[in-house]
Order: structure tokens, then sequence, then C-alpha cells
């Protein structure tokens, strides 16, 4: 097991339609609470498909922050001309996010986070794609940058809403975990099924590759994915196991290859650079 995460990342949940989108945050290792924070999103503009129009999309965050500037991404690069800091953590973003997953990012929110407990979170974004927040003060580090957009890509893939739908679903024909329902036959339905038993999973912390990855299935997933993705050194058969089940999830092998293919790029270009 490795604890490589500096800090805690998460992944907000959208549950709603058209105007106004509830947002339950997952986005510190609590359990859910019985009333979840909330906010609206502001989409004037944005079910109209015009680019021009678009306004940048507002969500809350359980930790306190301070905006720092947002990014609306229109066919995979800036809509607007980008400046200082925004600039720099645009291109790290640019450099990491593969292009044939550039459609799914509609949004680059940047903040600043008082109390130095957010890493990045994605929220679902009106316009059918995501939201990705990333911590301005993580800008000298490069490569926790990199590591979390690993981690917040796995989310966008494995909760997509071909294959997954948020909140308690009546009926759930797949696997029900806390946070939604996984559709039968998905790599998180079985990932759940298998390592997360009624969503109960085993306390052994040699199950998991860091702390952070024993605190929900999702999480789980997307942990085990970037330590994969990454390269970090892990031990023990049931991390093992989740490993060589995400490998064998065409999806997830596809962009796990894509990505490791961006970042050995990006550090080549850095190291031609220094």
């Amino acid at each position: 097991m490795l604890s490589n995460r500096a800090r805690i990342t998460g992944l907000s949940v959208a549950v709603g339609l058209a105007a106004a989108v509830n947002v339950a945050q997952l986005v510190d290792a609590r359990p859910w609470e019985d009333d979840p924070p909330s906010t609206r999103i502001a989409t004037a503009g944005v079910a109209l498909g015009d680019d021009a129009a678009r306004i940048v999309e507002r969500v809350s965050y359980r930790q306190d922050v301070e905006r720092v500037g947002d990014v609306i991404v229109v066919d995979g690069q800036p809509r607007d001309v980008l400046e200082g800091e925004l600039a720099e953590i645009w291109e790290i973003v640019d450099a990491t996010w593969p292009m044939d997953q550039r459609d799914e990012l509609a949004q680059l929110s940047i903040v600043r986070e008082r109390s130095r407990g957010l890493v990045g979170v994605v929220h679902p974004s009106a316009t059918g794609g995501w939201i990705l927040s990333l911590d301005i003060a993580d800008l000298p580090d490069r490569a926790l940058i990199e590591e979390t957009i690993v981690h917040e890509l796995s989310h966008v893939v494995t909760l997509d809403s071909d294959v997954f739908t948020f909140g308690n679903v009546d009926g759930c024909a797949g696997v029900q975990i806390e946070l939604g329902c996984a559709e039968a036959g998905t790599v998180l339905a079985a990932f759940a099924e298998r390592f997360w038993p009624g969503e109960l999973s085993s306390e052994d912390p040699e199950h998991f590759v860091n702390n952070y990855a024993s605190t929900a299935p999702h999480e789980d997933l997307s942990e085990t994915f970037t330590a994969w993705v990454l390269g970090w050194p892990v031990e023990g058969p049931v991390v093992e196991a989740k490993i060589d089940m995400l490998s064998a999830d065409a999806e997830l092998s596809e962009l796990a290859d894509a990505l490791r293919a961006e970042l050995v790029a990006a550090s080549a270009t850095q190291s031609n650079a220094g």
C-alpha cells in the first residue's frame, strides 16, 4: 500500500435537470450526511448550444475557497484568451487530458482553498460534460496536478450518465452504491460488487492503495486507477486483483494508455525546456 495523495480529491454529484441542478459533494473522507450541501448551477445560455453565449457555471465547494478564475472550454480548447496563472494551469491540463476525451471537459475552474484541503474535484456540467476544479496553490507541484487529473478523469469515464445514475435508484438493475446506481455490466458495478459487497469494505489497509481509496467504491476505483497509470508501487493480492479488473476493461485500458502517452510527452517537453 502506498499513500501518494498529499491531500484529498473528490467528486461532486449533480442530481436534477435544466436550470436548477442540486449538487451533493463528496470532497472529503466523511460519509454522506443526512442533508448534503447543495448549490444551484447557472445555466443561462448553456442549453441553447451557443458557445459564445455560454456563461461560467457556478458551483459550490465544501471547503472554504476563493474563486480565482474560470475557463470555458469549447472543442477542447479555451474559448477566451488566458493569461497568468490561468494560462499556466491550463497548460498542464492541456498536456495531460487526452484530446479524445476533451469533449467531456466543459469548464476549468481555478480556486484557492484556504485550509489546503482541496486538490481537485469534478462537477457534472449543464452542457452534459464536466467541470474540473483545481487549487491554484498546487501550481508549483505539476506532478500533483497531473495525478489529480488522472484521478478525476476516471470519475468522468466511470460515472458518465450512460453508465451511472446518481442517487438512490428504485429498482437499480446494476449495483446500488451510496453514490448512485452503477449499470449492470459496467466496471464500477463489477468493482463494487466484488470489493465492496453490501458497500462494506475490508478495513485492512493492505487492500487499498492509500487511505482515501478506502472511503467509497468509486474513490477506491479512481485511486487504484491512478496508481496503475502512474506506476505507484503496490503490494498485496487484493490491490493486484483490483488493477487486473481495471486493466481488463477496454475503455479504462485505452484511457490509461492515452494518459501515459500524454505524461511521457509532457515530461519530455519539460526536460527540453529545462
